[in-house]
C-alpha cells in the first residue's frame, strides 16, 4: 500500500458509512471494492467517464454518483444529517467558494464522532507558488458575502500567477530549477476575469492556497471564535516527496497542540522554504556555468584560427 493511502486510512474509519467528495476518474474509496460511501462531485458518473476517456484515462473505478453538487449547501442535497463517520476530499478544499459554509455542513452530516479528513495542496510545491496563503479574514469575507463561486479577481489571479516548474504543475521539495509563468501574457487573465464578470455560473480555480501551518492556524481561529465546534484530530506534513498535507478534524479532536504565535511564526519560515525551493539546484548552477565556459573556450579557438589582418 503506498503511504499516501496509509496516511489517509490512518485517519477515518473506512469500515464506516462517509461521503466521498470530487473524487472524479481516481476514488480512494471506490463502491466496487466494497466501500459504503455516498459519492458527491460535480457531474453524473457517465459524464465523468466520458470525460476521462476522451483522455485516455482509465475510467474503471468511477462509480454512479449519489449526489450532484451545484454550489448550493452540500447537507441540504445530501440531507442525512447525524448519518456519517466520514467525509473525505482529496485537493477539493481549495476550490470550495465559501469554506466556512462547507465545515458547518459536514457538522450537521457527521455524527458526534466523525471526522472530515481533506488531503490539501502545499501551494509552495504546486502552480500556486507565486499566490499569498489564505487568512481567517478571507474565509469569513467569503462567508459573510454568501458565495457560491469565485469572485472575478480570483479568477484573474488564478491564471495570472499560475505557475509551472519544467512544464509540471507540481513538484518536491528537492526538485529545486526555476519557476516560470505559465501565462506570461496579462491579457489572458483579464479576458477570463472579465467574462467571470459578466457570468453567474461557477468558474473552476483555486481560491485558495495553504501552507500546511496556515491550515491548522485558520481551523484554529474558526473553533476559537465559536463558529465551529469542531477541532483538528491529526495532521501529517507535507513530506519530501510529496505536494500536499493531511488533517483531519471533528467535533472528537483535541485542537492543535501548537500556538497561536508560533502557528503564524511557522508559517513564515515555511514560505520561505518554499522560496528556496525556487533557487537553481547546485547541478543546474554547475552545468550554466560549464555551458559559459565551453563557450567561451569555443571562441577563443575560432579567434586562434582565424586569418592575420592585413
Amino acid at each position: 500500500m503506498a503511504a499516501r493511502d496509509r496516511i489517509i486510512l490512518s485517519m477515518l474509519d473506512a469500515s464506516g458509512q462517509g461521503i466521498e467528495i470530487g473524487p472524479g476518474y481516481n476514488p480512494m474509496f471506490p463502491k466496487s471494492k466494497g466501500y459504503n460511501v455516498a459519492t458527491v462531485d460535480h457531474a453524473t458518473g457517465d459524464e465523468i467517464r466520458r470525460k476521462y476517456a476522451e483522455m485516455g484515462v482509465d475510467t474503471s473505478l468511477v462509480g454512479e454518483v449519489d449526489y450532484v453538487w451545484r454550489g448550493e449547501p452540500l447537507h441540504e442535497i445530501v440531507a442525512r444529517p447525524g448519518s456519517y463517520d466520514f467525509v473525505f476530499a482529496s485537493h477539493v478544499i481549495e476550490h470550495i467558494p465559501d469554506i466556512l459554509a462547507f465545515i458547518h455542513s459536514c457538522e450537521k452530516l457527521l455524527k458526534e464522532t466523525g471526522v472530515v479528513v481533506l488531503v490539501v495542496p502545499d501551494k509552495r510545491y504546486c502552480f500556486d507558488v507565486f499566490r499569498p496563503v489564505a487568512t481567517t479574514g478571507d474565509l469569513l469575507q467569503a462567508n459573510l458575502e454568501g458565495r457560491r463561486r469565485h469572485p472575478p479577481g480570483k479568477i484573474f489571479d488564478h491564471t495570472a500567477y499560475v505557475a509551472w516548474k519544467y512544464r509540471g504543475l507540481t513538484w518536491t521539495k528537492w526538485g529545486k530549477g526555476p519557476v516560470e509563468f505559465m501565462h506570461p501574457d496579462l491579457e489572458t487573465a483579464r479576458r477570463k476575469m472579465e467574462e467571470a464578470s459578466r457570468s453567474d455560473a461557477y468558474e473552476d480555480a483555486h481560491g485558495w492556497q495553504f501552507v500546511p501551518s496556515s491550515f491548522r492556524l485558520i481551523l484554529n481561529d474558526l473553533n476559537s471564535l465559536g463558529l465551529t465546534s469542531m477541532k483538528e484530530v491529526a495532521f501529517h506534513d507535507s513530506h519530501g516527496g510529496t505536494y500536499e498535507f493531511f488533517i483531519s478534524f471533528g467535533r472528537s479532536g483535541r485542537g492543535c497542540p501548537v500556538d497561536r504565535l508560533t502557528l503564524c511564526n511557522r508559517i513564515l519560515r515555511e514560505a520561505a522554504a518554499g522560496h528556496e525551493n525556487l533557487r537553481p539546484s547546485l547541478f543546474s548552477f554547475c552545468l550554466r556555468h560549464a555551458r559559459m565556459f565551453a563557450y567561451a573556450c569555443k571562441q577563443r579557438l575560432l579567434a586562434s584560427r582565424r586569418p592575420p589582418r592585413s
